[in-house]
């Protein structure tokens, strides 16, 4: 009770003490102290062990690459026993080519998009990409199908000069063997190209459409050139293991030169989403809980829609508070504005993230790229 004389002054009596109901409120107290309320989540866990974001990235390129290899072998397979069966051999190298090109194409993009865990960004993805591989597996399907019979044209020429001179079959046959691993490995090459068109585009960054696309090339060019190694006599298991590797140099180059071009990027380490990163390829990106945020950050209800942004400015990147309710903080202490460094941690909501940045670069934003 309040004091009279003193109103700042709380008296309490003995009896007030011994009333059941306060009893029943301190051992209620006394249990909850022993339980533990929050549960830490994400790499800042207790015993959790730290992820390491670039190689999940790389597997989720690699392994997107790897089930279009699979599904263009089984799709051509139908295709050229069915429908295609009789038709001429010009026909089948375009049909081939654009088959590649189309479905590893859609299968990385539609993984890397799935990597969100976003239902309206992986439809997005899907709707600029299915166009996309269509336009470029047909365009540079003819392309490499042009180039590859040029090719082969005058190396049987050349076949053909050899035997006039007298040289034998044997010989002859070895040499042809041997003259096809390039042809064949530069045509997959543009194969490779479109595959990188489709995932790039779909990223809808220009910057990303580059690497993807050099990436796509490598990945192709091995993919055809160890292909043609494959015994003949396999039949169609030789096919299966050409044309998955295939999908498995196209995902995994891609992957390996977004990696080693990326100069910024921002890694989960603690959250929902904790082991995921971005790579910033654009000037000015924001960061929230909704679908259209260039960073959705899911599984955390602190989050705002549009919680903050990462910018460049004087040559520095900052992040900064767009919801003044929700500020975001570095070490304890709450900054609506945060000069960003390497490994510096910043805790959205209830969500930690590190900026990242190759040592000796300058400290620019360049969009978004893809979640891994």
């Amino acid at each position: 009770m309040v004091d009279r004389e003193d109103p700042k002054r709380i008296d309490i009596s003995f009896e007030q003490l011994d009333n059941p109901e306060v009893s029943r409120i301190v051992e209620q107290m006394e249990r909850d102290r022993q339980i533990t309320m929050v549960r830490e989540v994400g790499a800042n866990a207790p015993g959790a062990k730290s992820k390491n974001s670039g190689g999940l990235a790389i597997l989720t390129l690699t392994g997107g690459g790897i089930v279009g290899g699979i599904l263009a072998f089984g799709l051509q397979r139908v295709l050229f026993s069915g429908p295609l069966a009789d038709v001429s051999v010009t026909i089948t190298n375009l049909a081939f080519t654009f088959i590649l090109a189309f479905v590893i194409g859609m299968s990385v993009a539609i993984t890397d998009a799935a990597s969100t865990r976003i239902a309206s960004k992986v439809g997005i993805a899907a709707a600029i990409a299915f166009p996309t591989s269509i336009v470029a597996g047909l365009a540079i399907g003819q392309i490499a199908n042009l180039f590859y019979s040029s090719m082969m044209e005058g190396i049987i020429r050349t076949a053909q000069e050899r035997f006039a001179s007298g040289d034998s079959e044997e010989a002859v046959n070895s040499w042809i063997r041997n003259s096809t691993h390039l042809p064949r490995g530069l045509a997959w090459l543009l194969v490779g190209i479109a595959a990188g068109l489709t995932v790039g585009i779909a990223s809808r960054s220009l910057k990303r459409t580059g690497l993807c696309v050099g990436g796509g090339a490598v990945g192709g060019f091995l993919g055809g050139f160890i292909f043609d190694f494959v015994p003949a006599g396999l039949d169609w298991v030789g096919q299966l293991i050409g044309i998955t590797l295939t999908g498995l140099f196209v995902g995994l180059a891609m992957a390996l030169l977004e990696q080693a071009a990326r100069t910024q990027w921002i890694e989960i380490i603690a959250g929902g989403m904790a082991g995921k990163q971005f790579i910033l390829y654009k000037t000015d990106i924001n960061i929230g809980s909704s679908p259209q945020a260039d960073i959705t950050l899911i599984k955390d209800p602190t989050i705002s829609p549009i919680h903050a942004r990462v910018y460049a400015q004087g040559g520095r990147s900052y992040l900064e508070s767009v919801d003044p309710n929700r500020p975001c903080s570095v070490g304890g202490r709450v900054e609506s504005r945060i000069a960003l460094e390497d490994l510096m941690d910043v805790t959205i909501g209830g969500t930690v993230i590190r900026f990242r940045e190759k040592a000796g670069k300058t400290q620019q934003v360049g969009n978004i790229g893809r979640l891994s």
